[in-house]
């Protein structure tokens, strides 16, 4: 036969914090929003080099079969 046991006592949760969001914000983040969406630009001077250090970017690489894959090169 199972033994009874008692729960522990949960702390109460204070609901204070909760914010519900706007139909405007629900939209946005969902990726529905009626604006253009922002799209981050390059710098002007990305290619330049101003520290001594080298610049990792990431490139698509097709292969002989017309796989792509992602790739790091160095500048």
């Amino acid at each position: 036969m199972a033994r009874r046991t008692e729960r522990a006592v949960q702390p109460t949760r204070s609901h204070a914090r909760r914010r519900t969001r706007t139909a405007a914000a629900a939209r946005r983040l969902s990726g529905l929003a009626d604006g253009p969406a922002h799209v981050p630009q390059p710098r002007e001077d990305a290619d330049r080099i101003s520290s001594k250090h080298p610049i990792m970017h990431w490139v698509l690489v097709t292969d002989d079969d017309g796989r792509t894959r992602p790739e790091t090169r160095w500048l």
